[in-house]
């Protein structure tokens, strides 16, 4: 699939296959890889654009799925790798491999359900909270380690479980798909800022709208390309200088992102936003684009202390817009930014760091 969890997955399933083990990878009916290691499961991932509700039961079809298939490998089986979110099919998972007596790895790339109390889904002081966070605190005493993908939720989970083995696995870009030769695309003849995945819950969707709308009065000239399953509501307010293109595979992506000038991500004013590194930047950095980031946090602080893009505390839709049509007429600031990232690109090639934390931290119990 086209997304971000399952791109963190392949090179984990390939650097294990490559030190000497079996893999099966149990997914939801959405993969369309044919690949004799995938086992597709009964159901569809969960529906972002769904209710909570809804997007609830399918988690609990789709995991009671996949973890009734890992009971029945338990024999076979010797580590269980589990991607959260989707978090109560995660949790089911887990329940199933602790019951196999499976060690299992859970990997967090979004902490529930602190998230959910960021997003004012639930309150704190709610017994559903206290409920999800027990379901929480028991799915990572029970595993074998905890991966998570940025500094500051390493941080977080220390604070909150401090005797817990907790090890940090960035997303990173995929080198075999943003390889040094996509360097030297040529670029598109219009400036160009590109935004691509979903705009889901962490995006503000008017924001976006407003600062296209805001450069196409100052400089019209500069175009805007989105690439992602978009909102009606979004694609139907579309600016004359914005371009939308359906989701794409990372190797016809990779050559759009190569040919734009900048990458776009800017996330809301969240709590849970400030320890948050989306995949998408990585994939900008692999593509050697300069990033506008924002607001504060942990990719803020990256993007500022490598000097590879421009970045916002807060997000000011005019303060923004300036900034784009400002790089796009100093093209001297914008080629040091360019060649800040093609110097950075070497700390975060998703292949090398997998390669590193299985032939480190998992590789006592692996071999």
């Amino acid at each position: 699939m086209p997304a971000a969890a399952a791109a963190r997955v392949v090179p984990w399933v390939e650097e294990l296959a490559r030190l000497g083990h079996k893999v099966s990878v149990f997914t939801s009916s959405s993969a369309f890889d044919d690949d004799e290691k995938i086992v597709k499961s009964f159901f569809r991932v969960p529906d972002n654009k769904a209710s909570l509700g809804k997007r609830f039961f399918q988690e609990i079809l789709l995991g009671l799925d996949l973890g009734l298939r890992i009971f029945l490998c338990k024999k076979n089986t010797k580590l269980c790798l589990i991607s959260s979110p989707p978090f109560f099919m995660a949790c089911i998972c887990a329940f199933f491999a602790w019951i196999s007596n499976i060690p299992y790895v859970f990997d967090v790339r979004d902490r529930y359900p602190r998230v959910l109390t960021d997003l004012g889904v639930i309150k704190t002081s709610s017994f559903l909270f206290k409920l999800l966070g027990g379901l929480e605190s028991w799915v990572y005493q029970n595993a074998l380690q905890i991966t998570t993908v940025t500094q500051g939720l390493v941080q977080e989970l220390q604070l909150r479980f401090p005797n817990l083995n907790i090890f940090l696995v960035r997303n990173g870009f995929d080198e075999e798909v943003f390889t040094e030769h996509i360097l030297n695309s040529a670029k598109a003849s219009a400036f160009t800022v590109v935004y691509h995945g979903r705009l889901g819950r962490f995006y503000d969707l008017d924001t976006y709208l407003e600062i296209m709308n805001l450069v196409y009065e100052i400089d019209p000239s500069i175009r805007f390309l989105m690439i992602g399953n978009f909102p009606e509501n979004f694609t139907s307010r579309s600016p004359e200088n914005l371009e939308i293109l359906p989701v794409l595979p990372l190797r016809k992506l990779n050559k759009l992102l190569s040919a734009s000038h900048l990458g776009i991500c800017l996330l809301r004013e969240l709590p849970a936003m400030k320890k948050a590194f989306p995949a998408k930047a990585y994939d900008y950095i692999g593509a050697g684009l300069p990033i506008l980031a924002g607001p504060s946090g942990e990719l803020v602080d990256m993007v500022a202390r490598r000097g590879i893009g421009v970045t916002f505390s807060n997000i000011s839709p005019k303060v923004v817009a300036d900034s784009i049509v400002g790089i796009k007429n100093d093209q001297v600031k914008w080629a040091k930014m360019c060649k800040a990232v093609k110097e950075s690109r070497m700390h975060f090639g998703r292949r090398k760091i997998t390669k590193t934390y299985f032939t480190k931290e998992l590789s006592l119990f692996t071999k």
